[in-house]
């Protein structure tokens, strides 16, 4: 593949509106899998929060890998590929590639969701879209 041009506004907007589902998922940072349960406005707004963060990460993913000249043939490789391409550590990389197959099951349905793995990432893992956001910004200021 060969390589093209990092559209820094795009992946911008991507990390915007990626920082505001954060946001708005902090809210709900401190439910229980009982409270998701009998909740159900509480967890769609959980399950589509999570959606969209996962979604704008790997849009950016793999809009980057990409404009590195890598192909990626599905999202956890786009993951990888900045890794390669040294946008992300190789450990946070291994670490958040699997927000991918998550993103597939919230977007497909095909699977059950399981409310014990929402409710673990929703408590634990929202920190990794905010590193990942500053690793995004850093390479976007290195190659300005």
């Amino acid at each position: 593949m060969t390589p093209g041009r990092v559209d820094a506004a795009v992946v911008r907007r991507h990390l915007l509106a990626m920082q505001a589902a954060v946001q708005n998922l902090e809210h709900h940072r401190s439910a229980t899998i009982a409270e998701l349960q009998v909740n159900r406005d509480r967890l769609w707004a959980v399950e589509r929060g999570l959606q969209l963060i996962a979604q704008n990460a790997l849009d950016i993913a793999t809009h980057l890998a990409a404009a590195a000249g890598f192909d990626s043939v599905d999202y956890a490789t786009a993951i990888d590929r900045l890794a390669t391409a040294g946008v992300l550590s190789p450990e946070f990389a291994a670490r958040f590639r699997g927000i991918a197959g998550f993103r597939n099951v919230l977007v497909h349905g095909y699977l059950e969701i399981d409310l014990a793995l929402v409710q673990r990432l929703l408590s634990e893992r929202l920190p990794d879209f905010a590193e990942f956001a500053r690793s995004i910004e850093r390479y976007l200021e290195k190659n300005d």
